[in-house]
């Protein structure tokens, strides 16, 4: 094909008429390519793709019909303008060429000036709609772009805004979220966080600091989003998530977490160094989550006393030396409560609560020796328990020694064998219902 002039296929059996064709379209500027068949013109036009064809409607073997059927069947060339050449006896038979897509018909004798004004006109518009076609695909790449480039965008801000989160808050997009949407619900607040990090993390520099974290929260965030939950912040090395249906969900959670830590120790704690332990605290109530902050500077964020509540249970996994600490608010909501091995810890009053709060431990998740001694002494623990809350301080102290001399290494039967005998020593007073107030960091 001529790069410099527009290329016109004329499709012709009769030598003359193609002749004359052509020196009327070359005079007008145009390159000619000529064929004589129907055949010829599907494989020329195929090899190189012309502006415009001229086709016969009278052909042997393939007429001009079926020759635009087949060029119009063909990706390739089925947006060439076609006009067809017609006798006067064929002017008839024009309209099933239109059908076919042909867009014009030119009629023998030729008239020069009106063949030479139809050919400009036919290749203006086919010029012009291959103009347009390919602005319209750079126009559909950008916008193809612009959507892969919002699709990574939002992957982005999902990391940060969790996507659960922008549901709750009734919306579609990060782009959507204003300042002070705020939604009202009950959830569960899952609490977690390793112990003694900070001891551990002053043994590393900032880069392996940086990358135990990491490896860290790779581990254990998936087991909060398979059980239904969002993670709602990081804190170091602390995460606080959210469960919005059901508290089995938290639960089931928090004791997969704790299994999970044996496994991570395996894989990335090096032989004959402490092993890492992580507390978790679970507490369900009412949540306002919200968007907080200013026009520069925006986070959404969960306001309500249950999130204070789900922290302080956490840090009480220090003081009794456990796992896993609940609300009884959490053991009253689950439908799979016998599942779970567990015990009554302690009846707390917190700082700037009025109301004590009896809360559990669940050791569903501890190593299967020390599942054992829990279950071995859970008997006498919690009748020990029952009779300290009712003032039996002896005889709670003699079941409690009974407890301690199967498992003297339980920090919780240690705990309450100490606060049992204080009692047996120093009495109580007349309005002591036996609730431990915390102060300080609990």
């Amino acid at each position: 094909m001529n790069d410099d002039k527009v290329e016109i296929l004329i499709v012709d059996d009769e030598q003359g008429i193609v002749d004359l064709l052509g020196q009327v379209l070359e005079l007008g500027g145009y390159a000619v390519r000529p064929v004589s068949s129907g055949q010829a013109a599907l494989q020329t036009a195929q090899a190189a793709l012309p502006d415009l064809i001229l086709l016969d409607l009278a052909m042997p073997v393939m007429d001009g019909f079926e020759t635009c059927r087949r060029l119009k069947a063909n990706p390739a060339t089925k947006d060439v303008p076609v006009i067809f050449i017609t006798g006067q006896s064929e002017i008839e038979k024009v309209v099933q060429g239109f059908e076919l897509g042909a867009v014009d018909y030119i009629t023998k004798p030729f008239n020069t000036t009106e063949l030479l004004r139809r050919v400009s006109t036919h290749i203006e518009l086919y010029q012009l709609q291959r103009r347009l076609a390919r602005e319209v695909e750079v126009k559909t790449d950008e916008v193809q772009d612009a959507q892969e480039h919002m699709e990574r965008a939002n992957q982005v801000y999902s990391s940060f805004v969790p996507r659960e989160f922008l549901t709750l808050l009734q919306r579609d997009n990060i782009l959507d979220v204003q300042l002070g949407d705020q939604v009202q619900t009950e959830m569960c607040v899952l609490f977690s966080d390793i112990i003694a990090f900070t001891s551990l993390s002053e043994k590393m520099g900032p880069e392996h600091c940086f990358r135990f974290i990491n490896a860290y929260l790779s581990w254990i965030s998936p087991i909060i989003r398979m059980n239904k939950g969002f993670i709602e912040k990081y804190i170091g090395d602390s995460i606080m998530a959210l469960f919005p249906t059901e508290a089995d969900d938290a639960v089931e959670a928090a004791v997969a977490m704790q299994k999970a830590m044996a496994q991570f120790n395996e894989k990335f704690i090096a032989p004959g160094t402490p092993s890492v332990q992580i507390g978790v605290g679970v507490h369900v109530d009412e949540l306002m989550l919200g968007v907080i902050g200013e026009s520069q500077r925006m986070e959404t964020t969960v306001v309500s006393d249950a999130v204070n509540v789900a922290s302080r249970l956490e840090r009480l996994t220090r003081r009794y030396d456990v796992g896993l600490v609940v609300s009884e608010h959490v053991m009253n909501k689950l439908t799979t409560r016998d599942q779970y091995k567990f015990r009554v810890l302690d009846k707390v009053q917190f700082k700037g609560h009025n109301e004590p709060l009896v809360v559990y431990e669940i050791f569903e998740g501890d190593p299967d020796a020390l599942i054992k001694r829990k279950l071995g002494t859970q008997a006498d623990y919690e009748e020990a328990l029952r009779l300290y809350y009712d003032r039996k301080f002896t005889q709670a102290n003699l079941l409690i020694a009974q407890a301690l001399a199967q498992d003297p290494d339980d920090r919780v039967l240690q705990y309450h064998q100490e606060r049992i005998a204080e009692a047996v020593a120093r009495g109580v007073p007349d309005d002591w219902t036996g609730v431990e107030v915390l102060v300080g960091e609990e």
